[in-house]
């Protein structure tokens, strides 16, 4: 493989697991879009995921930073009496919590071999 082929490889996978993407559709799709093994891609999956701890940390601290803003905002408009305000809030608050969640599990999973 040459290396131009597997910077292109890493590109993609580091794209695909910053959206949180499932690892064995990750290695299928790599796979037949590279034309490779699936042996190697997983292994340079790995690769990349021990590369990508510290943005995945990152993303994760702004994620539950937002999430913990809307969260607020969706608890406080209680008080208000405001329905969609409410609702939004709560479930963009809960959203973000589970993508930062998923981050920080991205994250841990990298450190570790």
């Amino acid at each position: 493989m040459s290396t131009k082929q597997l910077n292109h490889l890493e590109a993609f996978l580091k794209n695909e697991m910053l959206q949180l993407k499932l690892m064995s559709f990750t290695i299928k799709k790599a796979s037949k879009r590279f034309n490779l093994p699936k042996d190697q891609v997983k292994s340079t999956y790995l690769k990349v995921r021990s590369m990508i701890r510290k943005e995945a940390i990152n993303r994760g601290i702004v994620y539950l930073l937002l999430s913990t803003i809307f969260l607020f905002v969706g608890i406080k408009s209680v008080q208000g009496n405001s329905g969609y305000i409410y609702l939004g809030g709560l479930l963009l608050g809960s959203a973000g919590m589970l993508s930062a969640f998923g981050y920080f599990i991205l994250a841990i999973k990298g450190n570790s071999k």
